[in-house]
C-alpha cells in the first residue's frame, strides 16, 4: 500500500513539475515574441511619427514599403494613431492603409465566422472612414452578437454617411437593440443631412425609436423640425416620448418652441411632462417665459416647482429678479446655487 502511495505521489509531483515547466516555457516564449515584435515595430513607429510630424506630406512611400511582418507588428500603433488624427495627416495615413490593402482585408473579415474578427474589421473600417464599407457595416447591424453590432454602429458614426440613418434607426426596433445613447450619438455624427430621416422616423410605431430620434434632432440643432417635434409633444401617446420632445425643443432654442412648451405646462398635463417643459423653457432662455415660470414656483408638484426655479436661474437677470421676489424654498435654493456658481466663476475660494 505504501509503495502504491509513493508511486501516486511521484506521478503527481511529475505532473506539477511538468505544469510549472510548461508555464515557464509559455511565459518565456511570450516574452521572446513580445521583444521580437517590439524590435520589428521600432522602425515603422519612428517612420509613422515622422510622417505625422510632417502632416502626412512626406514619407508615405516609405511606409508602404515597410516589410509585411514589421508592418503587422506596428499596425496596432498605427491604428491607434489614426484614431487621434484629423485633417491632412489623417487622410495621408488612410492613404497608406489603403495602399497596403488594409481596407480590402478588413472588408473580407466582415464575413468571418469569428465575431472578434468581424468586430475588429468593422472598427478598422470606421477608423479609415471608408464610405464604401457602409453597406457591409449596415449588414452587421443585424449580427447575432451584440458586441459586433455595437462596433458596427460606432464605425458608421466615424464614417458619418447619412445614408446609414435608416438602418441605425431600424436597429433600435429589435428584441435586442443597440444601446439608445450609442444610437443617439451615432445619428448626431451623421450630421444635418440626417434630419429629414430623423424627422420622418417620428412616425415610427416603436416609442423607443421616436425618443432616440427626438434626442438626436435636439442635439443636431434641427430647427427645421420644430413644428414636427411640437406636434409630438402635444399628441404622442407615450409620456417618455413627449418628455423627449420637450427636451429637444429646449435644445433647439428657437422662438417657435415657446408656445408648445408653455402649453405643456398646463395643470392637466402629467407632472413629469410639466417638469420637463419647465426645464426646457430654461434651456430656451426666453425672458417672455419668466411670468409663466414664476407662477410655477408654488406648484403642488415638487419637481415642477424645482425645475421652474432653476429654469428662471438659467434665463439670466430677469429670471434671478423673479426668484428674489419669491419666498418659495425652490427659489431660495436656485438663488443659493446661482451665488455659488458666480463665486466659482469669479475664482472666490469656497
Amino acid at each position: 500500500m505504501q509503495a502504491l502511495f509513493t508511486i501516486v505521489l511521484e506521478i503527481l509531483l511529475a505532473i506539477v513539475a511538468g505544469t510549472a515547466l510548461g508555464i515557464v516555457l509559455v511565459r518565456l516564449l511570450r516574452r521572446s515574441r513580445q521583444r521580437r515584435q517590439a524590435r520589428l515595430a521600432a522602425g515603422p513607429r519612428r517612420s509613422l511619427l515622422a510622417f505625422v510630424a510632417d502632416n502626412g506630406e512626406e514619407g508615405s512611400h516609405d511606409l508602404v514599403a515597410i516589410p509585411e511582418d514589421a508592418w503587422r507588428a506596428a499596425e496596432p500603433h498605427a491604428l491607434a494613431l489614426l484614431r487621434k488624427l484629423r485633417g491632412e495627416a489623417h487622410l495621408g495615413l488612410v492613404s497608406v492603409f489603403l495602399r497596403r490593402g488594409t481596407a480590402r482585408t478588413a472588408l473580407g473579415q466582415l464575413h468571418s465566422r469569428s465575431p472578434v474578427r468581424r468586430a475588429r474589421a468593422a472598427q478598422v473600417l470606421g477608423d479609415l472612414e471608408l464610405r464604401q464599407a457602409v453597406p457591409e457595416l449596415c449588414r452587421l447591424l443585424t449580427d447575432r452578437h451584440d458586441e459586433v453590432r455595437v462596433v458596427a454602429v460606432r464605425a458608421l458614426g466615424r464614417i458619418g454617411d447619412p445614408a446609414a440613418a435608416w438602418r441605425i434607426i431600424a436597429a433600435l426596433d429589435r428584441s435586442d437593440p443597440v444601446p439608445s445613447l450609442l444610437a443617439t450619438h451615432t445619428l448626431v455624427q451623421l450630421g444635418p443631412e440626417a434630419e429629414v430621416t430623423l424627422s420622418a422616423a417620428l412616425d415610427h410605431p416603436q416609442a423607443r425609436v421616436r425618443a432616440v430620434c427626438l434626442d438626436a434632432l435636439g442635439l443636431l440643432g434641427a430647427t427645421g423640425s420644430v413644428h414636427r417635434i411640437a406636434r409630438v409633444l402635444k399628441e404622442d401617446t407615450h409620456l417618455d416620448v413627449r418628455i423627449a420632445a420637450a427636451a429637444a425643443l429646449g435644445r433647439l432654442g428657437t422662438r417657435g418652441a415657446l408656445d408648445p412648451l408653455t402649453l405643456a405646462l398646463h395643470s392637466s398635463r402629467p407632472p413629469a411632462l410639466r417638469a420637463a417643459a419647465a426645464k426646457a423653457l430654461g434651456d430656451l432662455g426666453a425672458t417672455s417665459a419668466v411670468p409663466t415660470l414664476t407662477a410655477l414656483l408654488t406648484d403642488d408638484a415638487f419637481h415642477v416647482a424645482h425645475e421652474a426655479a432653476h429654469a428662471l436661474r438659467h434665463i439670466g437677470p430677469e429670471g434671478l429678479a423673479a426668484l428674489q421676489e419669491s419666498d418659495s424654498p425652490h427659489a431660495l435654493e436656485a438663488l443659493a446655487l446661482a451665488e455659488v456658481l458666480t463665486e466659482r466663476k469669479a475664482g472666490v475660494p469656497a
